[in-house]
């Protein structure tokens, strides 16, 4: 079987065997694999993690092996793996599980022709999602435990952060709960797909003007690496506002003013990946709702590239002179 591995000029295509399946593991064939901006973090070399494994973490497949008593149909893959019996995996948070790994980082991911995957983290799609679609449960996943945390009521007003893919599904999220949303943009083909999905977009240089005539209730920051957005948050949010910080930085320390957090009583809180909350999996209710925004993601979708071509892929997430939003890989 195929399968990328980074190397220290990029990304090469190898043959390797096909990994050995557990018990209560299937083997899929992958359909498609979405590109993430933690994927690019490693890809530059900006990180300390992933370097040795196939990458991706958003991906779908169909079961070819220990699919016993499971539909024949795509599943997306939560590719979080955890103990499912700590405190923490009980109580919906497997995201702090002390065996919590991530497939595509720790593990071996999609962007192979192959993977193997534990069952439990397989959801079915609806027949109706095409298949690069399916592999965006991931970045919508990661919008719905965003709004989860920084929840918005339906006169709310809300500003994101940075028009990247994990962005925009934020924003789309957010645009059916409030009254409001406002999504900053560095370049003009982001600003046309937040356009399209009826947002509000703005100049990165205009985020402070709108807010202060807005006051946004809940500002969500996706951009993270080296940018200064946890600060603009503060600046942006209202007196009492909440900060979602979304974005993976890779840098150890960001600028916060305590006078700014003091005098406006901000909450500033944090969302990984994505969880479980009373009416279950986070990640499930993404998959879910595939087929109702199927038609806008496919606005995101920008790229689609081979394997074979998986590092031009990269290439092209990261040159936006591609107009690149979600490049996907699709075997």
């Amino acid at each position: 079987m195929r399968q990328a591995r980074y190397t220290d000029d990029g990304l090469t295509v190898v043959e390797v065997e096909p990994p050995p399946l557990p018990e209560d593991w299937v083997r899929l064939t992958v359909v498609s694999c979405g590109i993430c901006g933690t994927d690019l973090h490693v890809y530059q070399q900006h990180a300390w993690f992933g370097r040795g494994v196939c990458p991706g973490h958003e991906f779908a497949g169909s079961i070819t092996e220990g699919g016993a008593g499971l539909a024949d149909v795509v599943y997306a893959v939560d590719p979080t793996i955890h103990c499912r019996t700590c405190t923490y995996c009980l109580g919906g948070m497997p995201q702090f599980c002390d065996s919590y790994r991530t497939i595509g980082i720790f593990v071996d991911g999609g962007a192979a022709d192959s993977v193997v995957v534990p069952r439990y983290t397989l959801h079915p799609v609806d027949p109706s999602v095409p298949d690069h679609i399916a592999s965006q449960a991931e970045p919508l996943a990661v919008g719905v435990r965003g709004i989860h945390v920084g929840p918005l009521e339906p006169d709310s007003r809300a500003l994101v952060l940075g028009a990247g893919a994990i962005g925009l599904v934020t924003g789309l999220l957010a645009r059916d709960r409030a009254r409001r949303v406002a999504i900053t943009a560095r370049y003009p083909h982001q600003r046309a797909c937040a356009e399209a999905l009826g947002l509000e977009a703005l100049g990165e240089d205009e985020a402070e003007d709108w807010s202060a005539e807005n006051a946004p209730d809940v500002v969500y920051e996706t951009v993270g690496g080296t940018a200064d957005t946890i600060h603009l948050s503060m600046l942006c949010a209202r007196k009492g506002g909440t900060i979602v910080v979304l974005g993976s930085f890779n840098r150890e320390t960001v600028e916060i003013s305590p006078l700014l957090l003091l005098a406006k009583e901000l909450h500033i809180t944090a969302s990984l990946a994505y969880g479980r909350t009373r009416r279950g999996s986070e990640f499930g209710a993404a998959v879910a709702m595939l087929p109702r925004y199927a038609a806008e993601l496919e606005r995101l979708s920008t790229h689609r590239f081979p394997l074979d071509q998986a590092d031009d892929a990269f290439k092209a997430a990261l040159d936006k002179s591609h107009e690149s939003i979600k490049v996907t890989i699709v075997p």
